[in-house]
């Protein structure tokens, strides 16, 4: 295959995948991910793809990330990764933890597979403390108050800044929008402010992120990967990602 063809052949996989890996164009072009990643840099600076951690992503999906989905445009997507990181999550919490559980569709799920005693539950998420309400005579229910924010129903600004600096958790989970090198990434600075101090503030700290936000950037960079315990997340991981990523963390994708 010319190169000219080559190029525009991987083109045409960026744009229809939306976001591509290289082993999976070398693969689909059986080439060397070398020349693959060699193209991706020309064709990058042709702005005619966007690189991405282990691959590619097409720029008309950059663009359509511009705008945040709702919670409840989220709350359908990939269901069963989502319940699938969510049980990894619950397998994670020992009796007698305090727990912080971030704003997030994943999230929500955590209480669907807790089964341990004497939990304290810290959250700013209105839908995570809806789905522990039922649980309140098992558990201690703290909920984080602030200035409420309807596209994710989280918390934010400096009353919850204020009331979650004071305190200390044993084990914070933390949804992210975007995984990419190193950086953690949201779409809002103030949900992101909030989670990189719950973070802060764990003693053991594990981002929550499927398969799809791997390799995928978001507006605000919160936290660095390395400061974590653990990444968790599906099986739908690539390889190369579970290489690349568990340089930097311990990459959890099933229940222990």
């Amino acid at each position: 295959m010319l190169k000219r063809q080559r190029l525009l052949t991987i083109r045409n996989l960026v744009d229809r995948k939306g976001i591509i890996t290289v082993n999976e164009i070398g693969a689909e072009l059986n080439v060397s991910t070398m020349t693959v990643r060699r193209d991706l840099a020309e064709l990058a600076e042709k702005n005619a793809v966007i690189r991405v951690h282990g691959g590619a992503q097409s720029p008309r999906l950059a663009q359509n990330q511009d705008q945040e989905l709702s919670r409840l445009e989220k709350r359908d997507l990939h269901v069963d990764e989502k319940r699938q990181i969510a049980a990894i999550a619950a397998s994670l919490v020992d009796p007698g933890d305090t727990i912080f559980i971030g704003p997030g569709t994943t999230n929500e799920f955590i209480a669907d597979y807790l089964t341990q005693s004497e939990l304290r539950l810290v959250t700013n998420s209105l839908p995570v403390f809806e789905s522990f309400k039922s649980k309140a005579d098992r558990y201690e229910l703290c909920f984080v108050g602030g200035t409420y924010r309807e596209r994710s129903g989280a918390f934010i600004g400096n009353l919850a800044i204020e009331t979650l600096d004071k305190l200390r958790m044993t084990k914070a989970f933390v949804s992210a929008n975007g995984v990419c090198d190193s950086t953690v990434s949201n779409a809002n600075a103030d949900e992101g402010q909030i989670q990189r101090l719950a973070l802060n503030n764990a003693r053991h700290r594990y981002i929550l992120a499927d398969h799809t936000k791997l390799d995928t950037e978001d507006f605000y960079g919160f936290y660095n990967l390395a400061d974590v315990d653990g990444l968790v997340t599906d099986e739908g991981i690539e390889d190369d990602q579970l290489s690349d990523y568990g340089k930097l963390t311990h990459v959890i994708t099933s229940v222990n």
